[in-house]
Formats: C-alpha cells, structure tokens, sequence
C-alpha cells in the first residue's frame, strides 16, 4: 500500500499541485490512517474515504482507494469495482503497472459481486496496460468459466501459462475447461500436474477427482475427494466450498 502512496505524491507533483498535510498537521484522516481503519472498522474507514475524496490530487485518489477497499470489506463488491475503475480511470499519470493493477482489482471485485461483463472490461483493460502479468488473464480466465464460455476459459488460461507454467490456478482453469469441453486426457495433464506441485491443495484434487470420473476412473475420483476431506479436516477447512464438494461426490 505505501507504494501505491508513494505513486499518488508522484501523480499530484506532476500535475502542479502541493501535497496536502493531513493528518500530519490538521489532524485530519490521511490516506494511511483510512488504510488502518479498513481491517478493524470498515465503516470509520469509509467515512474517512469519502473525506479524503474532497479534497485534491493524493487524497483524491488515496480517498478512492481506501473506499474501494472498505466495500470490500464491507461485502459490497460491486460497489468496491465501480470504485476500483473510476480511480484507474482516473489516474491518467500513472505508469502501466499501477493502472493495470488497479483494473485487476476492479475485476477481481466484479467478479465475486457476479458482474461478469464488467469484470471482463476491467481485466481487458489490465490486460491491455501489462499483457505479461500472468493474473490478469487468470482472472479473466476465472470470470469466463463462472459466464459458461469454455473455450474462452481454456484461451485465457494457456496464455496466463505461456507465461507462467507455474500458475496452479491457470493449471486448473484448463483442467476444468478440457474436461467440460470434452477432452478429459488433456485435462488430467494439467490436474496431474497442479497435484505434483502442491500435493495437499484442495481444489487441484476435487478437479483431478472430477477429471478421473470424466475418464470413468471411480476409484481414483473418490480417492481424490477423500483426501480433500483428510486434508481439509487437518487443516481446519472442513467447511470450505472444496470440502462441501467432495462430500457431495463421494455421497453420490
């Protein structure tokens, strides 16, 4: 976060305008103090936020910010995107990297508010400022499986790998996509392999259960659901949504 501060002085001195003491004289909430509120009050922060957007330059774009923030964690997603794409639009000065950023954050919201169009837009637009950030075409990735477009899914997620081989969640996002579309022994490649990378990772092994079964391998299906239960229970995460899942195919 000080980073992107640091990134708001910069803007504000290129375009002629003097830093605004608040907080260090005033007493006035700042851009730091806001970002402190976000974890422990998010409503004081978004208070603060809608203060620090009066006034100019580094505030302005800090106040943005912290708002986008707040709703987040304020469970206002789609609020937070809008806020998150107004301010990437706004910061014309910016460099690629801060912009780009930016945008990922709008999609990221959108993309758990449901709003998959405008996910799409804010990723494109990431995308478009620093087209070899792996997470961007994850995201969009991401939002294109949960809208139904398979091949869409599969397109973005081989491009986030030419970039990142690495990437578990482009591993199964492909995973996923072949194995909807129809090509199974493509799909256990890459589950295969996001397994091998991180034997204990819950979804790699509900998607490589679901590929097995694509495949008609029962024994191995319920044996990858069964370890997401061994290892969620381990690890305190009996009820996530991996979890949930595994429960249900195996109760099938």
């Amino acid at each position: 976060m000080k980073q992107l501060v640091l990134a708001f002085s910069f803007l504000l001195f290129a375009s002629g305008g003097a830093p605004a003491q608040v907080g260090a004289l005033g007493g006035e909430p700042d851009y730091d103090a806001c970002l402190a509120f976000v974890e422990r009050d998010a409503g004081a922060a978004l208070d603060m936020a809608q203060s620090l957007k009066l006034n100019r330059g580094e505030d302005a774009a800090g106040g943005l910010h912290c708002e986008a923030l707040a709703l987040m964690k304020l469970n206002r997603p789609a609020d937070a995107g809008r806020t998150f794409f107004e301010l990437a639009e706004r910061l014309t000065r910016a460099d690629d990297a801060m912009r780009a950023e930016i945008y990922g954050q709008a999609g990221d919201a959108f993309a758990i508010a449901g709003e998959a169009q405008s996910a799409i837009r804010a990723y494109d637009n990431a995308i478009a400022r620093m087209p070899d950030e792996a997470g961007y075409f994850a995201g969009r990735a991401r939002v294109k499986a949960i809208a139904g477009n398979w091949e869409g899914t599969r397109d973005d997620a081989a491009e986030a790998l030419a970039i990142d081989p690495f990437s578990i969640d482009a591993l199964l996002l492909r995973a996923a996509a072949n194995r909807t579309l129809g090509y199974p022994r493509a799909a256990l490649v890459d589950a295969n392999r996001a397994v091998e990378m991180r034997p204990r990772d819950l979804d790699a092994l509900l998607e490589r259960g679901l590929v097995h079964r694509a495949l008609g391998d029962k024994a191995s299906a319920y044996a990858d659901w069964s370890n997401v239960l061994k290892y969620a229970k381990e690890t305190g995460r009996g009820d996530s949504a991996a979890a949930t899942a595994a429960q249900d195919y195996l109760s099938r």
